[in-house]
């Protein structure tokens, strides 16, 4: 399971790739395992000010983790008795958490 993320000022969050040992995806397919990292390191952040388009941090490379257990409550394809069954997922920044953008309505 891959899982990529890019909800930068998350504690779990490596050069893009998620570290947590599982995540849990709520109903509305925010993160709920999202706690803010009150200690960003300098890669964390982006720069934004040179021009209008977000600068793309450096990418952690493919993690393949088969112990990581996602919890969904998302109505999903991937969606089987609460596990996500997906290769890998990806959050993108939402409001408060990132939202999974992997989920595909069945």
């Amino acid at each position: 399971m891959d899982l990529k993320c890019k909800k930068l000022n998350c504690k779990y969050n490596n050069e893009c790739a998620c570290m947590s040992k599982g995540i849990t995806i709520k109903r509305s397919c925010e993160c709920g395992t999202f706690e803010l990292n009150k200690d960003r390191k300098k890669e964390q952040h982006q720069d934004i000010s040179k021009n209008m388009f977000e600068v793309a941090p450096d990418i952690h490379p493919f993690r393949h983790n088969k112990d990581v257990k996602i919890e969904c409550r998302a109505e999903c394809l991937f969606n089987h008795d609460g596990c996500c069954s997906s290769n890998g997922i990806s959050v993108m920044n939402g409001k408060d958490s990132g939202v999974c953008i992997t989920n595909i309505q069945p």
